[in-house]
């Protein structure tokens, strides 16, 4: 098990981004929005796509996912890192949870191009829906957050209560949301945090990872890409180099 990792210096953002496929009015240009909507987001027309990410020069990658999607359980995502044009890494990732699929790599590994090839053959829908993604390098603090962390969720549902007491419920969304408990942040890893924590101000969103080193399967069910705030700054041991900051991180819809 590894520390916690954020995302935050999201490639997606800032590179030059091509995909084998789009819909006229949902181009792959749309990942550089962060709303979580579907009808905002990056549409591929037939069931596979390739998305590649041009930043050079040559810079740290190691974490890979994409949000929100229609993707279904037999959908697969290879993800090739290359440098020069000759790949450096490559791995498959082959699990969906929370309409989401991520792959990390087992450290950091540098290139100036990312390629994502994504295959959904399956996929009732006949397309596939992309609203965000994450491509990039990833922060981990020197220890790792405290199990007083907890997660929670917001329902977005309406319910009508009839006179004999019946309950009908119509549910709009689920939103998945994480309390960061962490006592332990250094010197160093709270000008890291400050820098984070103004990158979210702006609205950007920023992947939490429990556990960098899990399985596809584990990082699609725990992983949470949204908006993050943090609370006061605090030194619950003293002179020690240990800092309390809670944060709080929700899904983005």
């Amino acid at each position: 098990m590894e520390n916690c990792g954020l995302g935050w210096e999201n490639r997606v953002l800032d590179a030059a981004l091509t995909a084998s496929a789009q819909a006229s009015a949902l181009p792959v240009e749309n990942l550089r929005n962060q709303q979580g909507a579907a009808s905002l987001g990056w549409r591929v027309p037939g069931t596979a796509a390739t998305l590649t990410i041009s930043h050079p020069p040559a810079g740290p990658w190691r974490a890979f996912g994409l949000f929100r999607t229609n993707l279904t359980a037999g959908a697969s995502m290879t993800v090739t890192v290359l440098s020069g044009g000759n790949t450096v890494w490559q791995g498959t990732a082959q699990a969906v949870a929370n309409g989401q699929i991520l792959l990390v790599a087992p450290m950091a590994v540098t290139g100036d191009t990312a390629t994502i090839q994504i295959t959904d053959n399956g996929n009732p829908d006949g397309f596939l829906s992309i609203p965000l993604a994450y491509a990039g390098p990833i922060w981990q603090p020197v220890r790792n957050y405290s199990t007083e962390s907890t997660a929670d969720r917001t329902l977005g549902q309406d319910s009508v209560t009839t006179l004999g007491g019946a309950e009908f419920v119509s549910a709009r969304w689920y939103q998945r949301k994480l309390s960061i408990a962490h006592q332990s942040y250094g010197d160093a890893d709270a000008v890291v945090l400050d820098r984070i924590l103004r990158v979210a101000a702006t609205g950007q969103n920023i992947l939490f990872l429990p556990d960098p080193s899990a399985t596809p399967a584990g990082l699609a069910a725990k992983a949470l890409f949204g908006r993050l705030s943090g609370a006061e700054l605090s030194n619950p041991f003293g002179n020690a180099d240990r800092h309390s900051l809670p944060l709080t991180l929700t899904e983005r819809l």
